[in-house]
């Protein structure tokens, strides 16, 4: 079974992977901290580094694409709000907020 790896300032965990639902409702389902106000690509207070299995996110969305500079994006910055695991597969990512 794969695993989701959430890095936050308040300690590092482990959950199973779930397709089809955000980093954010991952989070708020398993009671980890992870910044968010809007839940809809404004806010960016949810902004996450895509550590490892990035292959198996959904693609980028407009609001990622119009929130984060091209640079983050390349950095492998997203939005926890917008990514979804879209295939069984490791993940680990980190919140880093602004």
């Amino acid at each position: 079974m794969a695993n989701l790896t959430m890095q936050t300032r308040a300690g590092t965990y482990e959950v199973p992977v779930e397709t089809d639902k955000t980093i954010v409702t991952l989070a708020k389902q398993h009671k980890i901290v992870w910044g968010h106000a809007c839940q809809r690509g404004i806010c960016a207070q949810c902004r996450t580094l895509v550590v490892d299995g990035a292959e198996n996110l959904n693609a980028l969305t407009d609001e990622e694409k119009l929130r984060l500079r091209k640079a983050e994006r390349a950095e492998g910055y997203r939005l926890g709000c917008q990514i979804q695991i879209v295939r069984e597969g490791n993940v680990t990512v980190a919140h880093r907020p602004y």
